[in-house]
């Protein structure tokens, strides 16, 4: 008689729109036909932890093989993540973890994704040695607490700190993109010594490029941004955008489904976290990246 085919939920706070996550959807659909598993990726539909927690109950009560989340904020999903844990379903944290220490987390498997307060130092030190600025500004796309938001601009803002160089935080809401524009625009308008922009993603990255049509071209900036799809290679290649950040979600998809089925059906766990990222992808590497964009993967 045939096993029973394994069932996972992937379940994360992702945007619509958001090209992001298309190609970690794409990763967890390949690695289902690969390990021949059915994977169910359930979102809310907006930035909101409370529902996610929500899709990650009712997901328990299908009694899944396994779960696959992110944690985008600690306090909205740790009840449930640990309920479903109690109920002996196995659970692989993606993208967005627990910052706690191993003692007060939710006790999932591990973690895949990128290191995002490096990742947010690594571009901040990218700016510095390339442009030397005299003031940096992030824009964050989402209007609410988000861990690996909260955490690249950690990074980004020790980065400049440690050199003696002031930097800030601009929230614009992600799913409106002529209000994004038109508030980094404002904003660097009111800020003229603000000469290097770090980016958290797509939504941002477009909005911080349709402000330059907002603006005079005496206005300039050195932009960098993180992940990778057209916009960013599109900017990389026309000077608009220096370099941005890839943490590979299309093996945070894939992998998260690799491993679950590798603990599930043939008893292996990792002993550590697998970090996808950061790496940097400039005008030296953009021809691999493009390829990439091309192929889904990227």
């Amino acid at each position: 008689m045939r096993p029973k085919r394994l069932k996972f939920y992937a379940i994360t706070h992702d945007i619509l729109g958001d090209v992001f996550w298309d190609v970690f959807r794409k990763g967890l659909m390949d690695a289902a036909e690969r390990y021949d598993v059915d994977v169910e990726h359930l979102r809310p539909g907006r930035f909101s932890p409370e529902i996610q927690a929500g899709l990650i109950d009712g997901a328990m009560h299908a009694l899944p093989d396994g779960i696959i989340s992110t944690i985008p904020r600690v306090e909205a999903v740790d009840a449930p993540l640990r309920a479903v844990i109690q109920r002996g379903i196995p659970v692989i944290a993606i993208n967005a973890k627990d910052p706690r220490p191993a003692g007060e987390r939710i006790p999932y498997l591990f973690y895949i994704g990128g290191d995002d307060t490096n990742a947010g130092r690594l571009a901040g030190n990218y700016l510095i040695g390339k442009v030397s600025p005299k003031s940096g500004m992030c824009v964050d796309h989402y209007l609410h607490d988000h861990i690996c938001h909260s955490d690249r601009y950690r990074g980004f803002e020790q980065a400049f700190s440690s050199k003696g160089l002031k930097s800030d935080r601009l929230r614009v809401p992600g799913g409106d993109a002529e209000a994004c524009s038109r508030a980094v625009a404002e904003y660097l308008t009111e800020n003229p010594g603000v000469d290097a922009v770090l980016t958290l993603g797509p939504p941002g990255a477009q909005a911080v490029i349709d402000a330059r049509k907002l603006l005079s071209p005496e206005r300039q900036w050195a932009h960098m941004t993180f992940d990778v799809a057209r916009p960013q290679i599109d900017g990389i290649r026309s000077g608009e955008i220096v370099a941005t950040i890839d943490s590979q979600q299309y093996l945070q998809g894939y992998l998260s489904v690799q491993q679950m089925w590798l603990h599930v059906a043939q008893g292996f766990t990792m002993a550590d976290d697998i970090y996808t990222g950061p790496t940097v992808v400039d005008a030296s590497n953009v021809d691999a990246a493009e390829d990439g964009v091309r192929r889904g993967i990227r």
